[in-house]
């Protein structure tokens, strides 16, 4: 891992920890033992910092866990978002931290718009959603695939800071075999 990974990596997970407000040049630089300044040459200002956070969150985004064949059923398709959703749960920092950047970056419409509309995360995983719901038969895909992706992130955010934390946890294959269902997947 080069030294700006390293940066963006310690970056993510200062935002998992404490919110955007734990996000500093001089925290990052103890994180990672370097001296003070260090980051600043990497990342100039806040606003740099928080690109790199959602540049780090783009390139672990991965709706289906690699690349398997797209499936040709309900239960196929459950069988693999459960387990990179699961994987997504698991790994866990980069979700929360998107998700209290998207909170904390409301009123930057910029920052905001790279964390949710035009996120290279969000674009990568409607493409794909509808892919995988093309496969499966589902009338209007692309359409659908915005749907799915709300979806997805409702699940994430219980489960990760929601209820699923310390109560009981939605059950993920039921919500998406029910919503596939619903949609006219191919059973």
């Amino acid at each position: 891992m080069d030294r700006r990974e390293a940066i963006a990596t310690a970056a993510l997970e200062l935002v998992a920890e404490g919110g955007s407000h734990a996000l500093t040049h001089r925290r990052i630089d103890r994180r990672l033992g370097l001296p003070e300044g260090t980051t600043s040459n990497y990342a100039r200002n806040r606003r740099a910092l928080v690109r790199l956070v959602i540049d780090q969150v783009a390139a672990v985004a991965d709706l289906r866990g690699g690349d398997p064949p797209l499936p040709e059923s309900v239960s196929q398709a459950v069988t693999q978002l459960v387990a990179a959703f699961e994987t997504t749960v698991a790994r866990g920092t980069d979700t929360v931290a998107r998700m209290a950047l998207s909170i904390d970056c409301l009123q930057d419409p910029e920052l905001h718009e790279l964390l949710t509309t035009e996120s290279p995360v969000r674009a990568k995983l409607l493409d794909e959603a509808s892919r995988m719901l093309t496969s499966l038969g589902v009338p209007d895909p692309d359409r659908r695939a915005v749907d799915f992706i709300g979806i997805m992130n409702g699940l994430l955010y219980d489960r990760l800071v929601g209820n699923g934390v310390r109560g009981t946890r939605v059950d993920a294959a039921d919500v998406l075999r029910a919503w596939l269902v619903g949609v006219g997947a191919r059973q």
